[in-house]
């Protein structure tokens, strides 16, 4: 036999295998291609949030707060990529006048506007007999009481339009405007108030309306014909008159007004009104001083109110008549 290896027990001789041959590295990459860029004076990198325009070497942006983690400044598409946290770029928010502000931090709550939400007054109903009825809050910019339509509604209110006035908040606390003109809004006088030619008053259930007489018409001369001179009562100089206007819209009895008092009253006075229960026994005064004159209320039961024309700014406890409601303002 040809001599082999033994079968038990001896070594296992191994034909010998050839190493591999070695692998090569590629070529390096040309120079220019992996030279490090030189970051020139004053350039600057976009924020991957705002694409705002940062310095180079500021840490943060300069708009909207976000930690740059040293982007580069040729590549701001790589640099949005490397950050895991980048949002979408927001637009700068500018405003009418063409400057720009600061961009909103998208996670950030949105305030609610100053008045939109929150209760910031009470609208209380006064009933006939003095004491607190319905409350109505207060938390929009803007309250429009009426008979329907509107946030405050008294729909069995014949005297009140569907929309009769409206509360608006203010810096000065809460205005008042009627938009109905028909019967308007009343605001009640807790102080003398001075009276404008053509002011409208409400007494009781007595509606009034003020003028003032002009000077050719205080001085009256005695009629003379044929050389007599007519006999009458005695010339007096009234500083002004007081018209009772009535529902069909006309005006019944006309009052002249002379002295430097005239009281209104249901028992007393220089003007009584015996049949309104609403009145007090001496109710309002109408003072004179020769140039101007001022409503005063005498401590009434149900109170003086003067019609407001125009926009008319309310302070806590106020009060105002609009329709056949009562309503007392409570400011916070």
């Amino acid at each position: 036999m040809a001599p082999g290896p033994a079968m038990y027990g001896g070594p296992l001789m191994a034909t010998p295998i050839a190493a591999p041959a070695p692998i090569k590295a590629p070529p390096p990459a040309p120079a220019q291609a992996i030279a490090p860029q030189r970051t020139p004076m004053g350039s600057s990198v976009s924020c991957p949030r705002c694409n705002t325009a940062t310095p180079v070497g500021f840490a943060y942006c300069q708009q909207c707060g976000l930690h740059m983690q040293a982007i580069a400044p040729t590549d701001p598409g790589a640099a949005r990529a490397r950050s895991p946290s980048a949002a979408p770029p927001i637009k700068p928010n500018i405003d009418p006048q063409g400057v720009t502000l600061a961009a909103p931090d998208a996670r950030a709550p949105v305030p609610a506007p100053v008045g939109s939400t929150g209760q910031w007054g009470t609208a209380v109903l006064v009933n006939r007999d003095g004491t607190d009825g319905q409350r109505f809050a207060l938390t929009a910019d803007d309250t429009v009481v009426g008979r329907a339509g509107a946030e405050i509604a008294f729909e069995d209110d014949r005297f009140l339009a569907k929309q009769h006035a409206r509360f608006e908040r203010s810096a000065e606390g809460v205005r008042v405007h009627a938009i109905d003109t028909l019967n308007g809004v009343f605001r009640k006088a807790d102080a003398p108030v001075e009276l404008v030619d053509g002011a409208i008053v409400l007494v009781g259930r007595e509606v009034l309306r003020f003028e003032r007489v002009a000077a050719e018409e205080r001085t009256m001369t005695p009629l003379v014909r044929h050389g007599i001179a007519l006999f009458g009562s005695p010339p007096r100089e009234p500083w002004g008159r007081l018209f009772q206007l009535i529902p069909s819209g006309g005006y019944r009895d006309v009052r002249h007004l002379i002295g430097e008092e005239i009281v209104l009253g249901r028992e007393e006075g220089d003007i009584v009104f015996r049949d309104d229960a609403f009145m007090s026994r001496r109710h309002a005064a109408l003072n004179w001083d020769g140039k101007a004159v001022k409503l005063t209320d005498l401590g009434s039961s149900n109170g003086s109110f003067v019609r407001i024309t125009g926009p008319t700014v309310l302070k806590n406890g106020d009060h105002v008549r609009m329709g056949d409601q009562l309503l007392r303002i409570e400011l916070r």
